[in-house]
């Protein structure tokens, strides 16, 4: 991907906490194999009922966008979407996740507090929730393209999907139309606070904290 200007200067500005999150234990462990089941399993639930969140917020906030921004985005984030949910379908059979399990499971305060951290930008402004956006979607491609070389069979498939072209070319299309964003202060601020909750995502995930909202 060559339009990666003003993510990279997001991620320059971070420092240290973009490693903390893309590098993070639990990323260590899937591409190590070494990773709990039960803790996988885990994230796996609540990361389903963060992605219906996050869908749900991108099409608030696109009512916000450039229609041209905004198409290309919608476009490829739902024309791949089968892709996504074949692998989990497949991640889901494997460790007996059934959709009424995810429905009927609470978040954990990480995960509702992120996803209203999205919903709130979303209402507010396309640009702002682009930015908060970015941690997760670029975030989960770096990570992809390091743990599909791990020995163990259902973490390399989990990131089969975020290492495959198509998903590359969703975060393609939200790195161009980051980079015409005026990137300030307080964009930079909402940044820093999606890699935090990326980061008490995992570490959430990896204690099985109880499931309160």
């Amino acid at each position: 991907m060559s339009i990666v200007s003003n993510v990279e200067n997001l991620i320059e500005s971070v420092g240290e906490l973009w490693n903390r999150y893309v590098k993070h234990e639990f990323v260590l462990k899937m591409r190590d194999g070494s990773l709990p089941l039960d803790i996988f399993r885990y994230y796996l639930i609540q990361d389903g009922k963060y992605v219906e969140d996050m869908l749900r917020a991108l099409l608030i906030a696109s009512s916000k966008g450039p229609i041209d921004k905004v198409t290309k985005i919608l476009n490829l984030v739902f024309s791949t979407r089968n892709k996504g949910l074949e692998i989990h379908s497949k991640l889901y059979s494997e460790l007996s996740i059934s959709r009424d399990e995810i429905v009927k499971t609470r978040y954990n305060l990480i995960n509702y507090a992120y996803t209203r951290h999205l919903h709130f930008y979303a209402n507010l402004d396309w640009n702002k929730f682009l930015v908060a956006w970015t941690p997760c979607m670029f975030g989960y491609s770096i990570i992809g393209d390091y743990v599909v070389e791990s020995p163990h069979q259902l973490y390399k498939t989990w990131a089969s999907f975020y290492a495959s072209n198509e998903y590359k070319k969703r975060v393609e299309a939200i790195l161009h139309a980051l980079n015409e964003v005026n990137i300030t202060e307080g964009l930079l601020s909402i940044f820093v606070d999606s890699v935090r909750f990326e980061i008490g995502f995992w570490e959430a995930s990896l204690r099985k904290d109880p499931m309160v909202y």
